[in-house]
């Protein structure tokens, strides 16, 4: 769980990177980078699914004012 995690956990921080370079540069190396980097240690496993939870929350926290506002706007969302 993510309030488990220290701020400075090598962990986590690998994980962001990988997952990071991956989404922003997608490649069949890189996949297979982040896959060999979550076999070398269960914990990287768990690393990775803070990094992917703080991602969601994020992107949910930046999209719900632009939902809200379309909503309002236009009465309902398409």
């Amino acid at each position: 769980m993510m309030r488990d995690r220290v701020p400075d956990d090598p962990a986590f921080d690998a994980a962001w990177t990988l997952f990071c370079t991956l989404h922003d540069a997608p490649s069949p190396e890189r996949a297979e980078e982040l896959i060999r980097w979550l076999g070398v240690d269960p914990g990287n496993i768990g690393a990775l699914n803070d990094v992917l939870t703080l991602w969601a929350l994020t992107g949910a926290a930046l999209i719900k004012p632009v939902l809200e506002q379309a909503c309002h706007e236009e009465g309902r969302l398409q």
